[in-house]
């Protein structure tokens, strides 16, 4: 069963703060509150599809803290097109 969520802020500081370049996504983050009071992140793209979720933090500052470091380090991250033989997924 799925927990409802209550938005608790739409963030667009991402496509805000970086200049929309040609053939770039336009991305953004969301933080919300779940009916739990566990404060998360959301990365959503431009049709409203949710590209990215976060596990639970305590607070509201918590979840933006994660979600502005995840934003800032993105574009540092390696792109790795095969996945190491450890962080493969195992169905069961």
């Amino acid at each position: 069963m799925a927990t409802a969520t209550k938005k608790v802020h739409a963030a667009g500081w991402v496509a805000r703060d970086v200049p929309h370049l040609p053939g770039s996504a336009l991305l953004e983050f969301l933080i919300y509150q779940d009916n739990r009071g566990d404060y998360h992140w959301e990365i959503v793209g431009e049709r409203g599809e949710s590209l990215a979720q976060s596990g639970s933090f305590a607070s509201y500052e918590d979840a933006e803290r994660a979600a502005r470091w995840v934003r800032d380090g993105a574009g540092s991250a390696r792109f790795e097109p095969q996945v190491a033989a450890e962080r493969q997924l195992v169905a069961v």
